[in-house]
């Protein structure tokens, strides 16, 4: 009768278990990316985000400031809820001012808003006028855009005026 030493056991129970390990591994590897590519399993976080502005209109007067709040709030664009959006995630929305009547100074102040999933941000935006250039409303836009390439924008008014 032959004996298999003892060693030699030990030797294929390690091989077995290290067989099994990567198949097992590489099974569970293989269903998590193909749950992420179909955004259902393991959703990844396709992130986007909305923005809007507190008020539709500003009105100053000469040598005198005005404001409103810039709303960002976040979304995952393959949910319905929040819950199922990667809560890892930090959405970085970088705000850019045009349109600001002449004879004024339009600032936002905070050009980045941080985003986590779950909770929206916000930056004031501050309107200075020096001078009484015209009497007509001039829009003012607000453009956001996120470092996945989204960008959004808001438009409000802003009249300079003796009202």
């Amino acid at each position: 009768m032959h004996r298999i030493p003892r060693y030699a056991k030990c030797v294929s129970i390690m091989f077995l278990v290290i067989t099994l390990t990567l198949v097992i591994g590489t099974a569970y590897a293989n269903a998590y990316e193909d749950g992420n590519e179909s955004g259902n399993s393991f959703p990844r976080g396709d992130f986007d985000f909305t923005i809007t502005a507190s008020r539709t209109l500003i009105k100053i007067q000469p040598s005198a400031s005005g404001s409103l709040v810039i709303w960002v709030k976040p979304y995952c664009t393959n949910s319905t809820s929040f819950a199922l959006c990667d809560t890892t995630v930090l959405q970085t929305v970088n705000l850019q001012v045009s349109g600001c009547p002449t004879g004024s100074y339009c600032s936002l102040d905070r050009p980045q808003v941080l985003n986590p999933p779950l909770y929206s941000g916000s930056s004031e935006f501050v309107v200075y006028s020096f001078s009484m250039s015209t009497t007509s409303v001039t829009t003012v836009t607000v453009t956001g855009t996120d470092q996945f390439g989204h960008s959004h924008a808001t438009q409000f008014g802003v009249i300079l005026c003796y009202c």
